[in-house]
């Protein structure tokens, strides 16, 4: 017993594991190829931020003044105007947080660069590398590696041309890395944290929902084993039968099979009446909850006459013709049985007069009935012995009262109905 309840654990455990396992890998990959697209695609705006700074920067230059640039006694000229003022680059620097450094061939000579002691970078050269690449082959330059003034930069040259495209100088534009890399950081925690949270309600979702689902099939099992154990009466849980997917189906098919059991068990398979073991059943029932009932035997008058005269199909025809007739009878107020062969047992949950009645109507409703099998009319009638009303008496002795009355009926005729009171 133990073995089975470790194992049935250890499915619901493993049904779990698949249902959220996928969820925390993909999760992680989700994660991890976010945060690297997320940090390329700063770095890339960071990169298309800088290059549009110094263009800016670069046309506001050349439209603004005409003529070429010049540098005389510490003067940057543009034809015959001082362009040495650093306010716009200020401005830029305030506004978009980049700094600005405007060089003559490879020297800074306007710069909102400073170091943390608040040093200017102005008069400090450039890197080797941006130098080949801008001054010495005309291209622009990016990099994300730069020492300017003792800080860390991410920067972005682009050549600075006279008129005749004689290359003069160079545009600078760049963020301090820490700067960039606080920003990368709020992003990819702000993204992280989103990731996190959704992966923890999918994970929340599928747990519950494989909980649910294992509980269920929990259930279906509980079903079965009691079935299996010989108890008929339960019901499938209401939960199983409202799911519309394969475990509702099962749960449906599992029910019909409870069904079609309990009626091999219970019912003649002839007639659909109760056999004699569940009548017995349901006697004893009545009895416990001390239900007041009256029990009536009925027999089939001259029945091996109808099957030796006109074959047994035709005497299955009339009985199962006359257990509808019962059926009708007992019907909201009682059950009835095949006792055995062409007898019958009533079972009226009324009084010995009402139950009486009610014999007395089935009586009339077997005479008036129109028994035709094969275009051949048949004639039916029934003997009814009720049983007398003895109180407290046990169902079995009842039951032979009753069959004392059918034994005196039949002997004496047929066709009647012999009360048990008289």
């Amino acid at each position: 017993m133990c073995k089975k309840v470790e194992k049935d654990k250890s499915i619901r455990t493993r049904m779990i594991g698949m249902a959220l396992l996928p969820i925390l890998v993909l999760s992680l990959l989700i994660i991890f190829i976010g945060m690297a697209l997320l940090y390329r695609l700063y770095t890339q705006s960071i990169r298309n931020e800088l290059t549009a700074t110094t263009n800016v920067v670069l046309d506001c230059l050349n439209l603004t003044v005409r003529g070429d640039y010049a540098y005389e006694s510490g003067m940057l000229l543009k034809g015959d105007l001082n362009i040495t003022d650093s306010t716009m680059l200020y401005r830029v620097q305030e506004k978009a947080q980049i700094d600005i450094s405007i060089f003559w061939q490879d020297t800074r000579i306007l710069s909102t660069v400073s170091n943390e002691y608040g040093v200017s970078a102005v008069g400090t050269r450039a890197g080797r590398e941006a130098v080949e690449a801008v001054l010495e082959r005309g291209e622009c330059y990016y990099s994300t590696n730069l020492d300017i003034n003792g800080v860390p930069y991410i920067g972005y040259y682009m050549p600075m041309k006279n008129a005749d495209g004689t290359i003069v100088g160079m545009i600078f534009a760049g963020k301090k890395k820490d700067m960039v890399y606080q920003g990368i950081k709020a992003i990819m925690l702000c993204f992280l944290g989103v990731s996190i949270v959704a992966s923890i309600l999918a994970v929340i979702i599928s747990s519950v929902y494989s909980s649910r689902m294992t509980s269920d099939i929990s259930l279906i099992n509980k079903y079965l084993k009691t079935i299996s154990e010989g108890d008929l009466t339960v019901n499938l849980d209401k939960r199983i039968s409202s799911r519309k997917d394969e475990l509702g189906r099962i749960g449906e098919y599992a029910s019909r099979m409870r069904t079609d059991l309990k009626k091999m068990i219970e019912r003649d398979p002839l007639t659909s009446l109760y056999n004699r073991r569940s009548c017995n059943n349901r006697l004893r029932a009545l009895e416990d909850a001390q239900t007041e009932y009256t029990v009536v035997m009925c027999d089939i008058d001259w029945f091996k006459k109808i099957n030796d005269t006109y074959g047994h199909d035709a005497g299955d025809y009339v009985l199962v013709t006359l257990s509808g007739l019962i059926r009708e009878n007992v019907k909201g107020c009682g059950f009835a049985s095949r006792w055995g062969g062409e007898e019958f047992l009533l079972v009226y949950q009324l009084p010995h007069d009402a139950a009486l009645q009610k014999v007395r109507q089935m009586q009339q409703n077997v005479r008036e009935y129109d028994f035709t099998y094969e275009g051949k009319k048949l004639k039916v009638t029934m003997t009814f012995g009720v049983g007398a009303d003895k109180g407290s008496v046990p169902f079995e002795q009842r039951i032979s009262l009753a069959d004392g009355s059918l034994y005196v009926g039949k002997n004496n005729g047929r066709n009647q109905i012999v009360d048990g009171e008289d």
